[in-house]
């Protein structure tokens, strides 16, 4: 009678918490960005004078800033509570042997990035004219 030893699953649940890690990392990245395009109009009231634009235009693309960032860093808190469902049901599919990857996490995180990125884009070009 030959006794069957148990598989080794750790390299899967060690990648599956170094994707976990990885969707963590990014939305640290973009909090910050968030933050500091919510802070952009300190910048834009600073050097208003400078650049000849009335105090009412910079009142507006303060507003802008404050929920384009407000935005990215909601759109982040999203992801991450994604990625942590992600993580536990990779963990536990990986426990009972029948893991499938999911991939809308990475769609839904890419057409975030490309909204975001036109709005910032838009933004920007507005803020220039």
């Amino acid at each position: 009678m030959t006794e069957e030893k148990p598989q080794d699953k750790s390299q899967q649940y060690l990648a599956n918490q170094r994707t976990f890690l990885a969707w963590i990392r990014t939305c640290i990245v973009l909090i910050g960005l968030g933050f500091l395009i919510s802070k952009f109009n300190i910048f834009l009231r600073e050097f208003s004078p400078f650049a000849n634009n009335s105090l009412n235009e910079a009142s507006t693309f303060e507003i802008g800033s404050s929920y384009l960032g407000i935005g990215i860093i909601v759109f982040s808190m999203g992801i991450s509570i994604y990625a942590t469902k992600n993580y536990f049901v990779g963990f536990n599919e990986i426990a009972s042997g029948a893991y499938k990857p999911n991939n809308s996490i990475v769609f839904f995180s890419a057409i975030g990035v490309i909204v975001f990125s036109a709005a910032i884009v838009v933004y920007l070009f507005i803020s220039i004219s």
